[in-house]
């Protein structure tokens, strides 16, 4: 074998980056950690993004397949660069999932860098922020928001985009209602009992039926259409609740009660499965 050909020894991309920058200066780590990995490896910011030149680069060796249960992906061991994925995940739900642990190894470094003080994050903020790293990893910003600006908001984009760039659905339209600058609201629904409904469980001796209600939402910088309760149910009559019973997407323009107000809106839904829930995703557009 070439010495050319020879595998790169394991560098702990993390220990990399804060060996390089000031990281305790830096406004923006975690972006500023996506760049210099896709730097390091020579990756343009051109769909789909091919995460295998950053593990040749830091001589990783590939995320391992593993029957995980309750779990996507685990860092196993940043000193070595061991990364589990779910196996049995899609292919676009692995490609996420690799790169969240990616940034993992960022908040590992940070971690062993801090030298046993507590770090200034939580965990559930730290997920976020893996996320949100691992979203513009694969979907740069610099490439994705002009595409964004030319087709528009939409399910139809998001269904687009996410084949160019390889990723699912769902992952695609958040990172779609975090780049554009006009007002919408990208929100889950389920059926589900309410908050009073379980509160009055054991008086009552028996649960009335489910509503179709908010699981999740997230809101464009620029929505207007004021706060979005988690669990507020939906009017039978509204699209989203068509959209739930026939298993059929369904748009146009509607009033939807969201508790402390009445907004207009143009609504988008499509029914998805998730895991065993039957779901509605919609986007309303202000």
């Amino acid at each position: 074998m070439s010495q050319t050909n020879l595998p790169r020894p394991y560098r702990h991309p993390g220990h990399a980056f804060l060996s390089r920058y000031d990281w305790q200066e830096a406004v923006d780590l975690v972006m500023l950690y996506v760049w210099f990995l896709r730097s390091e490896a020579g990756l343009s910011d051109q769909p789909p993004i091919d995460l295998a030149p950053i593990y040749q680069q830091f001589g990783m060796p590939e995320p391992l397949r593993a029957p995980l249960v309750d779990q996507q992906g685990i860092l196993v061991d940043g000193n070595a660069g061991l990364i589990l994925i779910k196996e049995d995940d899609p292919v676009v739900r692995r490609r996420f999932t690799e790169g969240h642990e990616l940034m993992e190894l960022l908040f590992d470094a940070q971690e062993q860098a801090l030298a046993g003080q507590h770090p200034d994050w939580r965990e559930a903020e730290k997920e976020r922020w893996c996320d949100r790293g691992a979203a513009e990893l694969l979907m740069p910003c610099s490439s994705f928001a002009p595409r964004l600006q030319e087709l528009g908001m939409s399910l139809q984009t998001g269904r687009t985009l996410a084949h160019l760039y390889t990723t699912s659905l769902i992952a695609t339209l958040l990172h779609m209602i975090q780049h554009t600058p006009d007002a919408h609201a990208l929100v889950m629904w389920r059926p589900a009992h309410s908050r009073q409904d379980l509160a009055n469980f054991g008086a009552a001796k028996s649960l009335s039926p489910k509503k179709l209600r908010v699981w999740w939402r997230s809101c464009s910088p620029g929505w207007t259409g004021g706060f979005i309760p988690k669990n507020k149910s939906i009017d039978k009559n509204s699209l989203i609740a068509k959209t739930y019973i026939t298993r059929q997407p369904h748009t146009g323009s509607e009033e939807i009660n969201l508790g402390h107000q009445s907004i207009h809106c143009d609504t988008e839904a499509m029914p998805i499965q998730i895991g065993d829930q039957s779901c509605v995703l919609s986007i309303l557009h202000r």
